[in-house]
């Protein structure tokens, strides 16, 4: 039986992103946890630091992954160790965007173009660790999931993202684009031609395989945080959804202004306070919220985070969902994350001790005497703000103002 005519074509970033937003409000009650990402990759990064220095990088006795420490966080552990559970929602990215580039017939390997891609992939990768650790988290985990919560700090991390992209947006398009051009060549054909057949009934036997070792080992969680991963990176992959373009190219590229992906985040991110109003405030419905201390560390962490977003073209969430479409690029980019962040666990004490734990938890509503209304509609100001931006540079909020009025014709009297 043929698949719908939809499954086999790119969808419309809006749709992807409102698509995600609902996603991501069915994790609150399913998981009892908002959308993220780094901390499992960080857990993760500690395991593989580890394993492959054959413990001579003690990674376990770090402040950061040590339990008996007061500054402790979370446990290096594998993918497949029950506390490292929440890593299947990554697991899931890659599955997810595979499965919808397999059913499209556009999966294939992508090589980097050049040598100055591999580098940029590297070093932005790297400060993608480096700015995702340092803020607590990243794009995701520190900007949709606590605006969501209507907590301040995310406002913080956008801002200092915007400053990154802009720094790094600059770098390239005015300095770098004509290295990139002289770079020499990557050429490699392995994997261009593939059978899309395969590779879908790959991504489907992983999921099927790693949802009987959860279910064997009876961690419920762990296949929810895998199905929601796949829903995750499904989607996103459909509409190409991506932090990075929303800042890039919705804020400050000269090249390619595109408003396409702001509008697509700015409608999840207002869907996911929706959902936080009326499950936490209306149904009185708890989870575990994310609420992250604001200080100079967030701001930090975002300016990295952002200046990392453009040199891989990537973010935490289309880094990883586009390593499952096979960008081996996104791939390098997606360990070095993982190497930035578990590379800055190692000072973990330092940032903790002199900004992180003298930071406040502020929430938007503590700006208006506590109301939540209030607090509410200057987080929803925040997806208007980022909706309007890029729907400005690329044209279509003129398109909109511009339509012309009806013409009301009325009929002619005769006398």
């Amino acid at each position: 039986m043929p698949l719908p005519k939809f499954l086999k074509e790119p969808w419309r970033p809006e749709v992807a992103g409102a698509l995600i937003g609902l996603v991501a409000v069915l994790q609150i009650i399913v998981v009892r946890s908002p959308w993220y990402i780094t901390g499992p990759e960080n857990q993760f990064g500690g395991w593989l630091f580890y394993v492959l220095t054959g413990g001579l990088l003690n990674t376990k006795e770090w402040a950061y992954f040590n339990p008996n420490s007061p500054m402790f966080v979370a446990p290096a552990a594998a993918p497949w160790e029950p506390a490292n559970k929440e890593f299947m929602i990554v697991w899931g990215f890659m599955l997810g965007a595979m499965i919808a580039k397999a059913i499209e017939g556009n999966w294939r390997l992508r090589w980097p173009a050049n040598r100055m891609v591999v580098l940029l992939s590297i070093i932005g990768g790297l400060m993608l660790g480096f700015g995702a650790r340092l803020a607590l988290g990243c794009n995701v985990g520190n900007f949709v999931a606590t605006i969501q919560s209507l907590v301040f700090s995310g406002f913080v991390f956008f801002l200092g993202m915007a400053v990154g992209t802009f720094i790094s947006t600059r770098l390239i398009e005015d300095f770098l684009m004509e290295k990139m051009h002289k770079s020499k060549p990557i050429r490699i054909e392995l994997g261009s031609n593939v059978d899309n057949r395969k590779v879908l009934a790959f991504a489907l036997a992983a999921t099927l395989l790693t949802t009987l070792y959860w279910w064997g080992l009876g961690i419920w969680a762990a296949i929810a945080f895998l199905y929601l991963g796949i829903a995750y990176g499904f989607f996103g992959s459909k509409g190409n959804v991506c932090f990075t373009s929303m800042l890039r190219d919705g804020f400050w590229s000269r090249l390619a202004p595109y408003g396409g992906n702001a509008r697509a985040i700015a409608i999840a991110l207002a869907i996911m306070i929706t959902g936080n109003l009326v499950l936490k405030y209306g149904f009185g419905w708890q989870y575990r919220e994310f609420l992250f201390p604001v200080g100079v560390h967030t701001f930090l962490g975002g300016v990295l985070f952002g200046i990392g977003m453009v040199l891989v073209a990537g973010c935490s969430f289309s880094s990883a969902y586009r390593s499952g479409e096979g960008s081996i690029p996104h791939l390098i980019a997606w360990f070095g994350m993982v190497a930035g962040m578990t590379i800055l666990s190692y000072v973990w004490p330092f940032f903790f001790t002199t900004s992180i734990y003298l930071s406040p938890v502020l929430h938007f509503y503590d700006f208006f005497g506590g109301n939540v209304a209030a607090g509410a509609a200057a987080a929803y100001s925040v997806a208007l703000f980022i909706a309007l931006v890029g729907s400005w540079r690329d044209g279509t909020l003129q398109r909109l103002v511009q339509i012309p009025p009806l013409k009301i014709l009325a009929p002619r009297l005769h006398v």
